[in-house]
């Protein structure tokens, strides 16, 4: 916005049958805004910037296009039009109650000429500003409800980046970035269907679903409400309990397993650690320990050793 600006309100003057200089009392602004646009473009952390550091960006700006629309003509500037951009900008970045007050701002900025320009009333400057309202508010408001569009939008198709589609459970990237965002030791129970082939080959495909679900519901009704269960993909899930140690490691996963035994059709052997938390090294333990169980004849739950 400060870059366009600054560039765009300098070549005016130039143009054939344009009124003003480029070397004007406010000239020094224009190196100001320009330098802060390609500094603000090329260099700044946008994310790590406080909130008022957007607004009062967005006020410098208008207030330098109230100059530039003064040193170029006044009410026969094009420069007035630049406030397009501020409009913009703060429709689309800034929340709604927050970018509104910009929409009356751009008016009054743009109705400036009134206060020194002794044309404005001969220029059919007011009838401007009479189309330009709805033309800005319809502008903001465009923007800001597509906006909100987009939001909701990117948030559902996240969840469902996240989402297994068969079980409604989490899915592995959803374990990893939980992992990795655990503070301190967390515990990790990894678990597959035993013989889950001749489940599919018993009861076909529709079957074999059935059964997945039964685990993804086995692992949410024995986890409690800080736990994230998961389905890793094919007949392989995941139980991640944070802030919890062996003994209640232990207690977890024997629940899991008096509720898949309710049933008579599937079992399970799971596998599972308490350790720091490294999403490789934690599967790594957690996969060995279902080896483990595996080898020990299946349908139990084994811990890391």
């Amino acid at each position: 916005m400060f870059a366009v600006g600054s560039v765009l309100s300098t070549l005016l003057p130039l143009l054939p049958g344009a009124e003003g200089k480029v070397l004007t009392p406010t000239f020094p602004l224009v190196i100001i805004g320009l330098t802060w646009g390609l500094h603000a473009a090329l260099r700044k952390d946008w994310r790590r910037t406080p909130g008022w550091v957007f607004h009062v960006s967005a006020v410098a700006g208008m207030g330098c296009m109230a100059a530039a629309v003064f040193d170029t003509g006044g009410v026969s500037s094009p420069a007035r039009f630049l406030l397009l951009l501020p409009i913009v900008f703060t429709a689309y970045f800034f929340p709604a109650r927050e970018a509104w007050p910009y929409f009356a701002l751009a008016l009054v900025v743009h109705a400036l000429p009134f206060a020194y320009d002794a044309e404005a009333l001969h220029a059919s400057l007011l009838g401007e500003l009479l189309i330009l309202l709805p033309c800005y508010w319809l502008l903001t408001f465009v923007l800001i409800s597509g906006k909100r569009g987009m939001i909701v939008l990117r948030g559902e198709a996240d969840a469902l980046a996240r989402r297994d589609p068969l079980t409604g459970i989490a899915n592995r990237r959803a374990l990893l970035e939980a992992i990795e965002r655990a503070d301190g030791p967390v515990g990790l129970l990894v678990l597959d269907v035993d013989d889950f082939k001749s489940i599919n080959t018993r009861y076909g495909h529709p079957g074999g679903d059935r059964a997945l679900v039964l685990v993804a519901n086995a692992l949410q009704a024995s986890s409690r409400a800080v736990d994230l269960p998961t389905r890793l993909g094919g007949d392989e899930f995941a139980l991640l309990a944070p802030g919890i140690d062996a003994e209640g490691m232990e207690a977890l996963a024997q629940r899991l397993m008096a509720e898949i035994r309710v049933g008579d059709v599937v079992r399970i052997s799971a596998g599972w650690v308490v350790g720091a938390p490294d999403p490789s090294q934690l599967l790594l333990e957690a996969d060995e320990a279902l080896a483990a169980a595996k080898r020990a004849g299946k349908d139990r739950a084994l811990s890391y050793v």
